[in-house]
């Protein structure tokens, strides 16, 4: 094996551990030093736990950087990007970084931190020139803040204390790609609009796809990863061709009709058309985005994507739905919260907040994420890039089931490209709403119209007073049909989080006061500016005992 195909194993690799996992670079370099096939990730995986690593499990805080649009903000070309040069303080041990800034190389936080350094010393330098009328002007001294990692190609910002992708280092880091691993400029071979997508019959219609289907067509053209270090694919659009669309959603009641466990596995392309951003879109043409209006999270309603799954629910086809999306936009639907798991948070649920980089995943979550990975025998994976987050399980175990035919299988819908099309049963090249509106039409679903949400087991004078009694739970809120809890929810209420994850309550402590009613929903502050919401779903289920653990009770 060549040095070069062994560095791209052990990026790839380090990739999966770091960004998929959680773990950090120095254990998982270890890691991937101490097993012999480098590109064995499992091996990997399993030696970090048995060497006294947790499982993580959750999302990598990756975010668009809002500093490089700033109108002083400004990067090397692409001629400047050099690979493999050592720290140029001098230091001779490897892990170093390329400042986007400059094209300095330095090592860093894991050997000297020179890089860091090197950030601080510009900022600071930066500060000593700001006038107080340029400061009154919104002047900010930034410094060099962006640096490119040479072991992995992740993106670090030091002003956002997050690593970050952006428009503008996209060329950059594709250079620096070109340069350590001798490829060539792929650019070239970007597809056309309208042109077909080449791909195999699997990628482009699942394996249960009729080879005289049409291929999608390309729609919109970003040559960005769609997730920038995930495993992922570039962010071009790809659509069905209308007389195959109508047939896959054929095929697609076909299955669900047979299907015994179905569950729905969904990212946030499900609510981009509510208004709500995505990771996955790079583009201001893109099919998700166009003719949207952006809201915030809290003030976004349901889409059609949303209230036909609550039909497919309510029709007793769709069994269980993991949501890796925090918006609370199924429960605003109407879908029971006891069926949903909020795997990587909620913002409706106190005592499931959403998983940093440094939380884990909350353990009776994951349990029943195991559980219900056994049981499924049909995953519909919809508006989720699948780059190889801890929770795809959902997907690729019915997948790898349907191959000795314990299942179904996997069906993705999605305008872009994944890494799990080849082995999916049906791929759906299309905008969410499109094929739930041609889903229900073809099942005959009985799709609720757009309504505000609203509690079904609660009375107009405990919704008034938010002081909610006889609730079947005991005192530490779990259910006991013999409990009668009066949970007081009242302005200046004061509340205990439940079930609260060991990593949240170091960070925000367990006690909060109640500070607002908005829609409906209840506001809780834990402090230092932290408002956490909780949906009157929570309290209308619990009404009748249907969650087993109610996320706060009274001090």
């Amino acid at each position: 094996m060549s040095n070069n195909q062994r560095s791209k194993q052990i990026e790839k690799t380090l990739r999966e551990l770091t960004q998929n996992f959680g773990f950090s670079k120095e254990r998982s370099l270890q890691a991937i030093e101490a097993i012999g096939d480098k590109s064995d990730v499992q091996m990997a995986y399993n030696w970090l736990l048995d060497h006294g690593e947790e499982d993580k499990g959750g999302a990598v805080d990756l975010i668009q950087c809002p500093h490089l649009d700033e109108e002083d903000s400004v990067l090397i070309n692409q001629s400047q990007i050099v690979y493999g040069n050592p720290c140029i303080e001098g230091c001779k041990e490897g892990e170093n970084w390329i400042c986007l800034h400059c094209g300095e190389t330095r090592c860093s936080r894991y050997v000297k931190k020179h890089s860091m350094e090197h950030y601080n010393k510009t900022k600071a330098q930066q500060e000593a020139g700001i006038t107080v009328e340029m400061a009154a002007q919104g002047k900010r001294a930034r410094g060099h803040f962006i640096s490119l990692s040479l072991t992995d190609l992740s993106v670090w910002c030091y002003e956002c204390q997050s690593y970050v992708f952006h428009n503008e280092i996209e060329p950059l880091e594709r250079k620096m790609r070109q340069l350590k691993f001798n490829e060539t400029d792929t650019i070239s071979s970007v597809p056309a609009v309208g042109a077909p997508l080449k791909a195999t019959l699997n990628e482009m219609h699942g394996s249960l796809g009729r080879p005289d289907w049409a291929p999608p067509l390309t729609t919109v053209v970003c040559n960005m990863d769609a997730r920038p270090n995930y495993n992922t694919c570039k962010a071009h659009e790809y659509l069905d061709q209308p007389h195959v669309l109508k047939q896959k959603v054929k095929l697609l009641a076909e299955l669900l009709r047979k299907s015994q466990n179905c569950v729905a596995y969904t990212g946030a392309g499900i609510s981009t058309a509510a208004g709500i951003g995505d990771y996955a879109t790079k583009t201001t043409e893109s099919l998700a985005t166009k003719g949207v209006k952006k809201v915030s999270g809290f003030q976004a309603q349901p889409t059609t994507t949303h209230r036909t799954l609550v039909a497919l629910y309510e029709t007793g086809i769709l069994k269980h739905w993991v949501q890796c999306n925090h918006d609370g936009l199924p429960q605003k639907a109407g879908y029971p919260q006891h069926e949903i798991n909020e795997i990587h948070g909620g913002w409706y649920d106190p005592s499931n907040p959403v998983v940093p980089m440094s939380g884990t995943l909350r353990g009776d979550l994951m349990q029943s994420l195991l559980e219900w990975e056994e049981k499924t025998d049909l995953c519909l994976a919809l508006g989720t890039s699948l780059c190889g987050m801890n929770a795809d399980r959902m997907a690729s175990t019915p997948s790898k089931k349907a191959k000795t035919g314990e299942a179904i299988g996997t069906v993705i819908i999605s305008i872009q490209c994944t890494q799990y099309d080849q082995k999916s049963c049906l791929r759906i090249f299309s905008k969410m709403d499109d094929v739930m509106n041609l889903l229900a039409e073809e099942m005959s679903l009985p799709v609720r119209p757009p309504q505000p949400y609203a509690p079904k087991n609660l009375g107009t004078a405990e919704i008034a007073s938010h002081i909610f009694t006889a609730l079947p739970y005991n005192k530490k809120g779990e259910h006991d049909p013999n409990g009668k809890l009066t949970l007081d929810l009242s302005m200046g209420a004061k509340v205990k989080v439940v079930r609260q994850p060991e990593w949240d309550l170091e960070r925000c402590g367990n006690v909060g006061e109640v500070v607002g009613h908005e829609d409906g929903h209840i506001s809780i502050s834990f402090g230092r500016q932290r408002v956490r919401c909780l949906g009157m779903w929570w309290i209308d289920e619990a009404k009748i005992g249907k969650v087993p653990v109610l996320p706060v009770i009274n001090v």
